[in-house]
């Protein structure tokens, strides 16, 4: 049996435990492994999903669903912090963020995001670009999806909502996806569907290029606690990074990224996202200020950003890391054979040869030999989705 809360200790220090709260998704186990491996007790809780699985969480636990019941999903949480002892309690997805933010003085305990008001406005996406232009970043042309702006539309656009949730309006849906349209009538099709989900459509100018992203760490102060780059040489169906490696930090963007984080009053972790044409700027097209897809890369790296995060946003005096090393790789494996089999770069054979290639030495979502738990779940789950039934004829 665990110590009792009063009793336990890491290197002579309390025990401090950390709460994720998520809907399933490779980001919540690495900040999971992240904090373990910093001392951190860490439990997870969802309606979606659980990574049990996993020596990194300590506890699992059932909520209800935050997009179907929001109040039912604030007093569970709250419940668990009162039962287990939380210090700091986390979202993994803006639906969460936005709600833990929007309703944090009854968690009872630390919720580590700025003033809702601004949390607000930096996962708006209109407010973003708008805040990233006044400080001198490059960003794609953005406008309210109105009726004359779509009636104007010739040619492909990007399709996305404001707020993927909006903690004022509610709604049903708890991510409402971009979209690439080819032309007028999709776009018209895809921000209606947007609109009556609850979401404020947007239009965006279809950048051609290459994703990179640089994530960050800052405190209360505004102080760098860790910076981490990155880009992608392979695309998910969904457009997130199935592949990807550090490079180093561009200081003219990082100095641009702390601007527009100090314009917004954004403290805490910030995962920017950029667009990179062959012969322009870095333009910014998201910001994610929670745990992101690829962070077991930032982490591989050397970078601890769940833990600096963490130990900022209960007041600790945080040593800022040092830089993360260069060249490592990040590949989320059964994403990159999925592209390979839609993408077919120099034949089937060949792609699928380069992804199986690609694996080896590169930093995992699910593989750690020190916890192998979570890569044999998904490979068992994977052949119970692939095994016929029993009672099927086929």
């Amino acid at each position: 049996m665990p110590p009792s809360s009063s009793q336990a200790t890491v290197t002579g220090q309390a025990l401090r435990r950390a709460l994720i709260v998520h809907s399933g998704g490779v980001h919540v186990l690495a900040a999971a492994r992240s904090l373990h491996a910093a001392g951190w007790e860490v439990g997870v809780a969802s309606a979606h999903g659980e990574i049990a699985h996993s020596r990194a969480v300590r506890r699992d636990f059932s909520l209800p669903a935050p997009e179907r019941d929001p109040d039912g999903f604030v007093a569970a949480v709250a419940a668990l912090v009162a039962e287990h002892g939380y210090d700091v309690v986390f979202g993994a997805d803006d639906i969460e963020v936005l709600l833990l933010s929007a309703r944090r003085d009854e968690i009872g305990c630390v919720v580590p995001y700025a003033a809702h008001a601004d949390v607000v406005r930096a996962i708006d996406k209109l407010a973003l670009v708008e805040a990233a232009g006044r400080v001198g970043l490059a960003v794609p042309q953005t406008e309210v999806a109105t009726a004359a702006a779509l009636a104007a539309v010739d040619g492909p656009v990007v399709v996305k909502a404001r707020l993927h949730w909006d903690p004022a309006a509610g709604g049903s849906a708890r991510h409402l996806m971009a979209r690439v349209c080819a032309g007028r009538d999709e776009a018209q099709q895809v921000a209606d569907q947007m609109a009556s989900a609850g979401g404020g459509p947007l239009l965006q100018e279809v950048v051609d290029g290459r994703l990179s992203a640089l994530s960050v760490v800052v405190d209360r102060q505004g102080r760098l606690l860790g910076a981490v780059q990155q880009w992608s040489p392979r695309l998910s169906g969904r457009l997130t990074s199935c592949r990807a490696v550090t490079v180093p930090v561009d200081p003219e963007l990082l100095d641009g990224v702390r601007r527009l984080l100090d314009e917004m009053g954004w403290w805490g972790l910030a995962n920017l996202q950029f667009m990179s044409a062959p012969d322009g700027p870095p333009r910014l097209i998201d910001l994610n200020g929670r745990f992101y897809g690829s962070l077991a890369l930032a982490v591989g790296s050397g970078v601890p950003l769940p833990d600096l995060w963490a130990r900022a946003a209960l007041g600790d005096d945080v040593t800022p890391s040092g830089p993360g090393r260069t060249g490592v790789r990040f590949q989320s494996f059964f994403a990159d054979v999925a592209r390979a089999r839609r993408e077919r770069r120099g034949g089937l054979v060949r792609d699928l040869a380069s992804t199986l290639a690609h694996a080896l030495g590169a930093v995992h979502p699910h593989a750690d030999l020190r916890d192998p738990g979570p890569l044999l779940a998904v490979l068992r789950d994977r052949v119970r989705e692939r095994r016929p039934s029993r009672g099927s004829d086929g």
